[in-house]
């Protein structure tokens, strides 16, 4: 399945011992709390964290006056949930879903599913969120735990007006096509008129898994012949699993390498920064402390 379209900070963070970190939790300084949150991550996920460790962690979800602090303390809570006394985790969780900044709210989604993969409710209530980004975390988190489906994904493709959402919607639609050719039929739309090339890619994507005469049908017409080398690429791979070939043996002049992007004639590329882009501006949905972490 489709990982979360956010990168988490596992990999990039401080080597320090647990009880090291923990006490960085503690610091005046905000450099030296999000260092703390930010290398207790990995640890969180390799073997799960000391009960102390999960309590100080549940205090800066919830209390710092960090917003980064804040998410990453929540990532690192998603991650040790499952093991020991995990309780605090899921309550500082379950809080942090009502974060005022969106960044801590999209974290917090991600940790939920992972914390209570069987409680779908606030996953659910997380779709009507204010933020694009949160209701993409919570298509991707319904999806990934099995409580997604064809109506719900059809909806988000239909009537969302934020890109990431849809992408994803259309997405894991080909994992919940219970009426083939109705998702057929959704899919050809979102790639005949999607302003977004990052959508039309994925709806290529996911006709070429689904595989019927219709879906063919529109891979040749409006994904070989879309605005976007990017989504070209994508429908010819898509048309090469529809039919059981090499894509070279698709006859569509292009050269494959690039992922799916934005691409020439996308609203993205055309418009720059706006309100459908991640926090401080981003286009791959990562805060700053993110990306300068890759």
């Amino acid at each position: 399945m489709t990982d979360y379209a956010n990168r988490s900070a596992r990999g990039r963070a401080p080597d320090d011992d647990e009880a090291t970190l923990r006490n960085r939790l503690e610091s005046d300084r905000e450099r030296d709390r999000r260092r703390g949150a930010l290398g207790l991550v990995d640890p969180a996920a390799d073997g799960g964290l000391a009960p102390a460790t999960i309590g100080a962690l549940a205090e800066r979800a919830t209390g710092d006056s960090s917003e980064d602090v804040r998410q990453f303390a929540v990532e690192a809570l998603g991650l040790a949930a499952s093991s020991g006394d995990a309780e605090p985790a899921r309550e500082a969780i379950r809080a942090a879903l009502s974060d005022d900044h969106e960044w801590v709210r999209s974290e917090a989604v991600v940790a939920q599913s992972r914390a209570e993969p069987g409680n779908e409710e606030p996953l659910r209530t997380a779709l009507e969120d204010d933020s694009g980004w949160v209701r993409r975390n919570a298509v991707i988190a319904l999806s990934k735990t099995g409580a997604a489906s064809q109506e719900l994904l059809i909806e988000r493709i239909k009537n969302d007006p934020h890109s990431g959402v849809r992408e994803y919607a259309a997405d894991y639609l080909r994992e919940y096509a219970d009426e083939i050719e109705d998702a057929v039929r959704i899919l050809a739309a979102v790639l005949a008129r999607d302003p977004e090339a990052f959508v039309r890619a994925k709806a290529a994507t996911s006709l070429g898994d689904l595989g019927t005469d219709r879906a063919e049908a529109v891979l040749e017409r409006h994904g070989l012949n879309d605005r976007s080398d990017d989504v070209r690429r994508s429908a010819k791979r898509a048309l090469a699993t529809a039919r059981g070939v090499d894509p070279d043996q698709i006859d569509a002049g292009l050269e494959d390498g690039a992922a799916p992007g934005g691409g020439p004639g996308s609203r993205r590329e055309q418009q720059g920064p706006g309100p459908s882009r991640g926090p401080a501006g981003s286009i791959d949905g990562l805060t700053q402390g993110q990306r300068d972490r890759r």
